[in-house]
């Protein structure tokens, strides 16, 4: 009998650490799961460290082109990027953002390889959700974001940021689900 014992101890000393990672292995495929498709859109809530970040929503579009809406909780921004763009980092470029029959001239701040504009005004945010598409008229080209699915897709964003910042205000003894 001492020797079967030995066996099943010798065992259970082998399968220890196995056993002891699991842990690990579920958090590692929770953290990995922090975005969700909506439509065409994908969204994911960001983090730095374990301190709520914003939220976004991204679709790809034809030349490597990447629409992204960012909410944090001072507002939206629209980014858009693309790895065959070379812009004048610090620049402002001059647009007309075209939604359905209105339009809004406006300028975009420049990074080597994106451009980003703060949504300020109520009522472009709120024709984002009912427009087909959003034109963005620039001196080279015209982009074209498609806005199929935009209705949701904000609508998300703005319970993930909501859900997101709240979590920490609501239990600060645990660490929020980082879940869009």
């Amino acid at each position: 009998m001492p020797n079967k014992a030995g066996r099943i101890f010798g065992l259970l000393l082998l399968a220890a650490p196995g056993l002891a990672l699991l842990p690990f292995a579920a958090a590692a495929e929770t953290a990995e799961s922090m975005t969700e498709a909506i439509g065409p859109w994908e969204i994911e809530a960001a983090y730095k460290g374990d301190t709520f970040d914003r939220c976004t929503i991204s679709r790809k579009l034809d030349d490597d082109i990447l629409a992204t809406f960012m909410r944090t909780g001072e507002g939206l921004t629209l980014l858009l990027s693309s790895p065959n763009w070379k812009l004048e980092r610090g620049k402002q470029y001059p647009v007309t953002m075209k939604l359905g029959a209105q339009s809004w001239d406006r300028e975009v701040a420049a990074e080597e390889s994106s451009v980003s504009m703060e949504v300020k005004d109520a009522k472009f945010e709120r024709s984002l959700k009912a427009a087909n598409a959003l034109n963005v008229v620039a001196a080279g080209a015209t982009i074209k974001v498609p806005l199929d699915s935009s209705t949701a897709a904000l609508d998300r964003l703005d319970r993930c940021v909501e859900k997101n910042e709240r979590a920490v205000q609501t239990n600060p003894f645990v660490v929020p689900a980082r879940r869009p």
